[in-house]
């Protein structure tokens, strides 16, 4: 596989004699009149995700998301019958939540139908004696959460999308949130699925995952994005609202004091809530908008949680200690403290940024071994990656570790791309080149918890393998042998 020439965005409809309007009536007649869309209508009323790619593409009206119909169904019965007439007639369908993810999955680039999930919200089940929930996909994080806040329960998945991204969505993404150092990513928090599979049938997988009843199928559709099945209904764990929570800040004067602090935290069996390590650029040029405290050089913040004051405290006293050791200056613990306060501010005017402005996250995973080698060839390769002259900046952090090691999170701009499509998009697609061989090549993995989509497709083979990518694609043959699902996507039909 060439990757140089291989990367492809393109929006074109695999049946160019579609009728859109018959295929909108018979829609209607298995979800209700009034919630189905088609021609210029179905597009308008989806746009595509959030990613820049779907940005720029919509910006110069070349969209990405072409959908000839726009479906709306609001329960599992009418998404199994969407998917029975699709397979029948072989019409491509891509399932959409609340289209918060940034790397252009949630785009119809084949036409066909937009299966719109998000009028499947319902909290089916509560259980407060094993605090488990099970939700319908469509549910929004944020109001899941707030409800779930006022019984004092919370679902202690925060993404930073949290009031866009839905639960099935989270789930199809593999996502994650700001305190997964000690919950886990999405996958930790699904205890089963409720999944519609492309001719129809609906599979209830079972209610817990700690079995020896085969291979555990939950996880198989945990970051299939789309492409394997419909996620209509999550049962996720919950926990009660943490009784306190401690903060602590440290500067340190190399990034390596930082992630040995941060390694021996993981490896000695603390879990801090939130463990954020901030390089110098990311502290002096973004986490200190946000707290206003005079940062100078690279800084983490740790949060500590719990429902017993006392464990809290020794938990914060033994991460204080190791970062001491390794160097760091304790700081105003008020830094983390403004952090948590402000942590949804960095996505909203005027932080986040916007057209013409060229953007994008890299983040990558590695073990201890080869974290740092990770963080220095992936940002090292990026900023080589493009002429000096276009200004990109370059801000990383590390904010969700694990036992065995942790991640790196490059986002860059750029202040003004080029007039030209394709030549912005082309600048936009040498830095994800650099970043994603760079991580490849360096002993970690591309991506960390933002999923694959349309922008690493390419370079799907390259990870996982020849022999890797082909398992991958027996399954989707398996599960969706007349490729309905997400065609294009997951590089499991060849396409990017």
């Amino acid at each position: 596989m060439n990757i140089e020439n291989d990367v492809r965005y393109h929006a074109s409809s695999s049946r160019t004699d579609l009728d859109s309007r018959a295929l909108a009536a018979e829609l209607a007649a298995i979800v209700g009149q009034g919630r189905v869309h088609h021609g210029s209508e179905a597009r308008r009323r989806y746009t595509g995700d959030m990613s820049w790619l779907t940005y720029v593409h919509s910006e110069f009206g070349r969209p990405l998301s072409c959908q000839d119909v726009l479906v709306s169904p609001r329960s599992t019965e009418q998404v199994a019958g969407v998917l029975k007439l699709a397979s029948r007639i072989g019409v491509p369908v891509t399932p959409a939540g609340g289209a918060s993810g940034v790397q252009g999955a949630a785009n119809a680039t084949r036409g066909g139908i937009l299966l719109s999930l998000l009028d499947m919200k319902e909290v089916r089940r509560l259980d407060r004696t094993s605090l488990t929930c099970t939700v319908e996909s469509g549910m929004i994080v944020k109001p899941f959460e707030d409800g779930l806040n006022r019984e004092g329960l919370s679902f202690t998945h925060y993404p930073a999308s949290a009031e866009w991204a839905s639960i099935g969505g989270c789930v199809a993404a593999r996502g994650s949130g700001v305190l997964s150092t000690k919950y886990g990513t999405i996958q930790d928090h699904i205890l089963s699925l409720e999944v519609v599979l492309p001719g129809g049938d609906v599979v209830d997988l079972p209610v817990v995952p700690r079995h020896a009843v085969g291979p555990d199928l939950t996880q198989l559709f945990a970051g299939s994005e789309g492409t394997l099945g419909v996620i209509t209904a999550v049962t996720v764990r919950l926990r009660r609202v943490p009784l306190r929570r401690a903060f602590c800040a440290f500067r340190f004067e190399t990034l390596t004091q930082g992630i040995e602090s941060g390694r021996q935290i993981m490896t000695s069996g603390l879990r801090p809530a939130v463990m954020r390590l901030y390089d110098k650029e990311a502290a002096v040029h973004s986490l200190e908008r946000a707290v206003r405290a005079g940062l100078v050089g690279e800084t983490m913040l740790i949060m500590v949680d719990g429902d017993h004051p006392n464990l809290v405290d020794a938990e914060m006293s033994a991460c204080r200690a190791i970062c001491a050791a390794q160097g760091g200056l304790e700081l105003n613990p008020g830094i983390g403290e403004a952090w948590w306060s402000n942590r949804y501010s960095f996505y909203h005017p005027p932080h986040a940024p916007q057209l013409p402005q060229i953007w994008g996250t890299m983040d990558a995973v590695a073990d201890f071994t080869h974290i740092e080698a990770v963080y220095r060839s992936v940002t090292g390769a990026m900023r080589a990656a493009i002429d000096p002259a276009w200004g990109m900046t370059l801000k990383t952090h590390l904010s969700h570790w694990y036992e065995w090691g942790s991640m790196i999170y490059p986002r860059f701009v750029i202040p003004k791309g080029p007039a030209d499509l394709d030549e912005a998009v082309a600048l936009h697609d040498s830095v994800v080149r650099a970043a994603t061989l760079a991580a490849i090549e360096s002993g970690g993995v591309m991506n960390d918890h933002h999923g694959v989509g349309m922008r690493l497709a390419p370079y799907l083979e390259r990870q996982l393998g020849q022999n890797g990518l082909a398992v991958l694609r027996k399954l989707k043959d398996a599960l969706d042998p007349g490729h309905i699902l997400c065609p294009g996507k997951l590089a499991l039909d060849g396409g990017s």
